[in-house]
């Protein structure tokens, strides 16, 4: 029996004329792709290409083959999203799955969202872990500060998180130049997203040209757990302003040196096979409305 994933990895041969190009379109190993090829040509009982020094010539089986079933396979790829309506108009809505750091979806992308006639399911993780997910097709989209080179999944740039450091509103400093500033802040206690210190290092080496050289006092991987910190007094750390209008409007945190800031741009990524989902459109257009 011919599995549907076989006529899917022809096709990307025959666009490519490359079996290492369409693995990385597809995202699958080389091997797995030359497997899929030969179980193929052993149900069609011809070789589809002629191995070609640095290119695969599709023969004429190969040419009448690529000629009839994109047709199918188009037709059947329309009907899916045509059942997606169709579910839609009966009151069930589309659903798209999402990965995304939990606080940037909290705070920012649901926000963007909630208007829309879909619904979602939602998956937080740090961003190498989404990133697999979206490569092993368990998510259609996520959200992240990453871009990866990986080829067959296409980005696009949502918002520029900027980032201040944060303190308990009690925190005084009369530190003017970037030598106080640095020791001021080596003196304080730290909370972190990571013992690597994440953005930390981004913020001390945009405005003190070197690493941090401190290690963190508290570690905690969620940064709206890290603003209760610093609303408890547990110390100071590095976030995005975003997360902290209200804090900082009812006087339970302060930024400190708001001159000083730090930027991390945060993309929508999916694989380009997915580019053309109506769904994934209107949720991406969703964000881009809203930032």
């Amino acid at each position: 029996m011919i599995d549907f994933e076989w006529y899917r990895s022809f096709i990307s041969i025959y666009k490519h004329r490359s079996v290492s190009a369409a693995a990385k379109a597809r995202i699958l190993t080389q091997p797995a792709m030359s497997q899929h090829l030969a179980a193929l040509e052993a149900e069609i009982g011809e070789p589809l290409f002629i191995r070609a020094p640095r290119k695969m010539v599709p023969t004429d089986k190969g040419k009448e083959l690529y000629t009839k079933i994109v047709p199918l396979i188009e037709n059947l790829e329309n009907t899916t999203l045509e059942m997606l309506h169709s579910s839609s108009s009966k009151g069930l809505a589309p659903v798209i799955r999402i990965g995304s750091p939990a606080e940037y979806f909290t705070k920012r992308a649901l926000s963007s969202i909630q208007h829309l006639e879909i619904r979602f399911l939602a998956q937080f993780d740090v961003a190498s872990i989404l990133l697999e997910k979206l490569e092993k097709d368990e998510v259609d989209l996520i959200l992240t500060t990453q871009k990866s080179q990986h080829q067959g999944i296409e980005y696009r740039k949502l918002e520029v998180e900027v980032f201040v450091a944060t303190a308990p509103p009690e925190y005084e400093t009369d530190a003017k130049n970037a030598e106080e500033i640095e020791q001021w802040l080596l003196s304080q206690k730290w909370l972190s997203y990571g013992l690597e210190l994440p953005i930390i290092r981004r913020y001390w080496r945009e405005h003190f040209n070197k690493r941090p050289d401190f290690q963190p006092w508290h570690v905690i991987p969620d940064l709206r757990s890290i603003l209760e910190g610093v609303e408890n007094g547990l110390g100071m750390s590095i976030l995005p302003t975003y997360l902290l209008e209200k804090s900082v409007q009812e006087n339970k945190v302060k930024v400190m040196f708001p001159e000083l800031t730090a930027e991390n741009t945060i993309y929508a990524a999916y694989k380009v096979d997915h580019k053309n989902n109506p769904i994934l459109e209107k949720v991406l257009d969703a964000f881009k409305l809203n930032n």
